[in-house]
């Protein structure tokens, strides 16, 4: 059906279930965890700096082609998994949804390669200047831009890709 929203659905392991317990949970403690997100005033700009140096570094091995394809791939999405995750929280949607976009390319490909590594660095330059500019939210027109732009930047790599034949 058009416009329908489909959900997976998975099952907790045993381990996570003795951890987190099992049930509903309350109303009101969602209710004070939310709150606590809503209200929450620390600065996101030095846990966020800190995740960019980590994706700045992982860009440098990459350059170096120090690493191989699977621990090139994890020093890249940690920290990009770690923006998004933490962006939405404090208040950077933008952040969050630019850091998707990125990990969603990144499961896409096969190897990493130069134009791989520059898309990467262009993510990395743009989130750097988001927290610099404190630009919370979704950045509006321009935030919509520079989704459009990542999108468009990975795509034209997978055409590229695909006309090469390197699928």
């Amino acid at each position: 059906m058009q416009g329908e929203t489909r959900v997976n659905i998975y099952k907790a392991t045993k381990i996570l279930q003795a951890k987190v317990g099992s049930g509903a949970v309350e109303k009101e403690k969602v209710e004070v965890c939310q709150k606590q997100i809503d209200e929450n005033q620390t600065d996101f700009g030095p846990m966020a700096k800190e995740f960019l140096d980590e994706l700045t570094r992982a860009v440098t091995f990459a350059r170096a082609g120090k690493e191989d394809l699977q621990s090139l791939r994890q020093h890249v999405t940690q920290p990009v998994m770690q923006l998004k995750a933490n962006g939405a929280m404090f208040g950077y949607t933008l952040i969050g949804d630019l850091a998707n976009i990125m990990l969603n390319f990144l499961e896409t490909v096969s190897r990493i390669d130069d134009d791989i590594i520059a898309i990467v660095e262009a993510h990395q330059k743009t989130l750097a200047a988001i927290v610099n500019n404190q630009m919370k939210g979704d950045g509006g027109a321009t935030g919509k831009m520079m989704k459009d732009e990542l999108v468009g930047a990975c795509k034209r790599y997978m055409e590229k890709r695909h006309a090469k034949g390197n699928s």
